[in-house]
């Protein structure tokens, strides 16, 4: 059985829009001299770890930890996720995946139980065989959790493909030995950043070839 790896964030789930809002508010309040970020601008810099991120557009951490900050942020990510909603052709690209015979598996660096409770709201859980995240298999990684599963579950790397849209996700299913892999130029990073690192960049999930 062939597996299609898909990052969430990004990928699957249209939360751009979302986070972006929530960084500028936050820049806003701590009256930094970066705000406001425009959507061109983050596509073109966000990178991971966030942490280095966070350290481009103004933050020091002197007054206040990386911790404080990604907890201020989650909390108002999750309080607003109902403003966030599916990426176009999510669906009719994995239900083509599933008629193909393609297990499908999610694979992410959010919570595992938030990670789930956001695929039921969504209606998508039923698409997938598993929902990996990060803390459901005591892995600290993406990278060691799909690891861990795909030897428990004698899963090949040359019979994956992986799905994200950034350049970690590359980087992450190059750790994984997976050389399928394709990255969308819709969600959190640009298309010219992205083609830095590889020529498999589309704009859109209709594009994907399976």
């Amino acid at each position: 059985m062939k597996t299609l790896i898909w990052d969430f964030n990004g990928t699957i789930l249209d939360d751009l829009q979302l986070c972006l809002s929530i960084e500028n508010e936050m820049l806003k309040k701590r009256g930094m001299e970066k705000y406001p970020v425009s959507k061109q601008d983050y596509l073109n810099t966000f990178s991971f770890p966030v942490i280095n991120y966070y350290y481009h557009i103004g933050y020091t951490f002197d007054t206040e930890s990386y911790e404080e900050v990604s907890l201020e942020f989650n909390q108002e990510y999750d309080r607003r996720f109902d403003e966030c909603s599916l990426m176009d052709d999510f669906i009719s690209t994995v239900e083509k995946a599933i008629e193909l015979g393609y297990r499908n598996v999610i694979l992410s660096a959010s919570r595992h139980d938030k990670l789930v409770e956001q695929c039921k709201l969504l209606g998508i859980d039923q698409y997938f065989e598993e929902i990996l995240g990060i803390d459901n298999m005591l892995a600290a990684s993406k990278v060691e959790m799909a690891k861990i599963w795909m030897e428990k579950s004698d899963v090949e790397p040359s019979e994956c493909k992986y799905i994200g849209d950034t350049v970690h996700d590359k980087e992450v299913a190059e750790a994984l030995g997976i050389h399928d892999c394709v990255l969308i130029a819709n969600g959190h990073q640009s298309y010219e950043v992205l083609r830095k690192v590889t020529d498999n960049v589309v704009y859109t999930l209709k594009e994907v070839t399976l």
